[in-house]
């Protein structure tokens, strides 16, 4: 093998097994027991991140030693050695503070620590009572220990990079070599580049955190949370809290519907990728687009006019179980540790003794999605790895129908009753079907809609089947969007948020279609009323109440506010209406940003 090449690759090999290394570290000193299997899961699927930082750490080894065919000063080991221990200082130092940082906060180290370096005084007064000159004198010997043993490897593995190559075969491979980081890099060949799910592997919470590779966690904590301080100041904090309060208050009915007995009831949560409400009741040319759930809402309790809260599916999903309104720019499940604070439908019906199962035809870790669901109380997720691989027939993993199948398989053998949310994939660019088209065209408008017909058969028949079983009588379940969709075009930004709700079941309640303005984030409190959770989602209406008549959604730097008779679409960069109907009124403007600026200020203060 040529000198340079072999020498990357021990390098590159070298990294992976000191954070291997550390991760046993952090076991050790966390003194937490786990089952063996959950012990050997935290190094295996951890070690999927460790090559990824490994390999940012030696793609400047790569380039020097690409560089060093024409300068003969790079294959000497000082420069390797020096670039080496001066990552060393601080990778040994994340590394070090993490195991004090998880005692106390409970998550692994990321940027939050940054927040406070403004403030030194405080800083240091919120740490002073732990062992700072043990963990001092430890990181020293780590440093020394770490330093000095690199240093002894480097020297011997750069020796062979002074005697002569030939260049026609080391250089091809070594560049060969060097672009192949790419794949550790960015966590293998999937379409989801790696984020923390993709390194969550349990229901324990303490194992998926030891899974993670500190160093690589506080550099994608540096990158997501660039906004350290609220970017929306419209209003006073205190005016602002007012004008969210009132706006996010609700008075209940004289009669409400009893709630149905907790213990006993079933939910089925089915999540419909970008099911946007232009496709309600449409019919293009001669084609009725949705005619399985038309027949559907006029079964159940049907909302025609809900909004979406937010214009992506890593921002419909907290929405939904967690009744947390999207942010403009980003998504809180994107942040594990804030997501983790977060109240949920899972954690309510697992505290109640169910077991939460979660079905997705695709990767659960895009946008990071595993994390906050396994954070959510899930005890079982089915994605794309758990279907065999002539039934991943979309790009994107298992189609509508095969996932089906699958869940009612499953409940078929359920002993008790069950909580299982069901998130569908069809509809998602590039919009494929396993079906022939209903529709004639190619362009995103025909094949988009085509998708949205096949999951609406998919759906139809699904909701037969249910009621063909032995437990429908005693089963909730809900339909929603988690967003909306800008096709068909309306000409109007605002419908790009109209979704569909619609609760059907055995179990239900109450029935008929109503017409007044609710938002998506109100699918938790609903849900957890009907099942007797002990749940409070701060920003959801229950839809058994006397709501205000409003819904709020934010898109990227932008946000709406819609109420039975008028809305507005409001820029928050350029500080400009978008779009407002004849009736908005300057207040209807003022409480929308208010609305802005106050629940991105939650998202920050979690």
């Amino acid at each position: 093998m040529p000198a340079r090449l072999r020498f990357l690759l021990l390098y590159f090999l070298s990294w992976t097994l000191f954070f291997e290394a550390a991760r046993l570290l952090f076991l050790l000193l966390q003194g937490k027991a786990l089952p063996a299997g959950t012990f050997a899961g935290t190094l295996w699927y951890g070690a999927r991140m460790d090559l990824s930082m490994a390999a940012y750490l030696s793609l400047p080894i790569a380039v020097f030693l690409l560089l060093s065919f024409l300068v003969p000063i790079l294959r000497r080991p000082l420069l390797y050695q020096a670039y080496t221990i001066l990552l060393l200082v601080p990778v040994l130092l994340l590394i070090v503070c993490d195991v004090e940082v998880y005692k106390q906060w409970g998550f692994r180290l990321d940027a939050t620590p940054l927040k406070y370096l403004s403030s030194p005084a405080e800083a240091w007064a919120s740490i002073a009572h732990l062992p700072v000159v043990r963990y001092g004198l430890f990181f020293v010997l780590c440093c020394l220990a770490a330093g000095y043993g690199a240093a002894r490897l480097l020297r011997r593995m750069a020796a062979p990079l002074q005697l002569p190559e030939r260049w026609y075969l080391g250089l091809p491979l070594l560049l060969l070599a060097t672009g192949a980081l790419i794949i550790p890099l960015r966590g293998g060949l999937q379409q989801t580049p790696l984020n923390q799910s993709s390194v969550y592997f349990s229901p324990n919470n303490f194992a998926n955190q030891a899974a993670l590779n500190v160093p690589w966690n506080f550099l994608f904590g540096v990158i997501s949370e660039k906004a350290e301080t609220n970017p929306y100041p419209y209003f006073p904090a205190a005016e602002a809290r007012n004008l969210a309060n009132r706006f996010f208050a609700g008075e209940p009915f004289d009669v409400q519907p009893p709630p149905v007995p907790g213990d006993s009831l079933n939910v089925l949560l089915v999540i419909w990728e970008s099911g946007t409400a232009k496709a309600i009741d449409t019919t293009i040319e001669g084609v009725e687009i949705t005619p399985g759930f038309n027949r559907l809402k006029a079964e159940g309790w049907y909302f025609a006019n809900a909004w979406a809260s937010g214009d992506r599916t890593d921002k419909g999903l907290p929405a939904v179980l967690s009744g947390y309104p999207a942010l403009p720019q980003s998504s809180i499940i994107r942040l594990p540790n804030k997501a983790a604070r977060l109240p949920t439908l899972g954690k309510g019906f697992r505290q109640k003794g169910y077991e939460p199962a979660f079905y997705y035809g695709g990767e659960t870790e895009f946008a990071n999605i595993k994390s906050y669901l396994l954070g959510s109380g899930y005890t079982t997720l089915i994605d794309k790895s758990d279907f065999a691989a002539k039934d991943q027939n979309s790009k994107w993993g298992a189609h509508d129908g095969v996932v089906a199948d699958r869940i009612l398989h499953d409940l078929s053998a359920a002993r008790k009753p069950f909580f299982t949310t069901w998130l569908t994939l069809s509809s998602h660019e590039p919009f494929e079907t396993p079906t022939a088209p209903v529709l004639a065209g190619s362009d995103d408008t025909h094949l988009f809609l085509n998708s949205i017909h096949y999951t609406d058969s998919v759906l139809y028949h699904f909701v037969r089947a249910c009621e063909q079983t032995n437990w429908w009588h005693n089963t909730i379940l809900v339909v929603v969007a988690d967003h909306g969709h800008p096709l068909p075009a309306t000409g109007s930004r605002r419908d790009n948020f109209r979704i569909p709700i619609l609760f059907l079941g055995g179990a239900l309640p109450q029935k008929g279609i109503e017409q007044r303005v609710v938002s998506q984030l109100d699918i938790a409190s609903t849900v957890a009323s009907l099942a007797g959770l002990k749940l409070e989602f701060p920003f959801s209406h229950n839809l058994a109440s006397r709501l205000p008549h409003s819904a709020f959604f934010c898109f990227n730097n932008g946000f709406g506010i819609v109420q039975d008779t008028s809305y507005v679409l409001f820029d928050n960069v350029g500080r400009t209406v978008l779009e407002q109907s004849p009736g908005a009124t300057p207040q209807l403007l003022r409480t929308g940003q208010a609305l802005q600026q106050y629940t991105y200020q939650d998202f920050l203060d979690k």
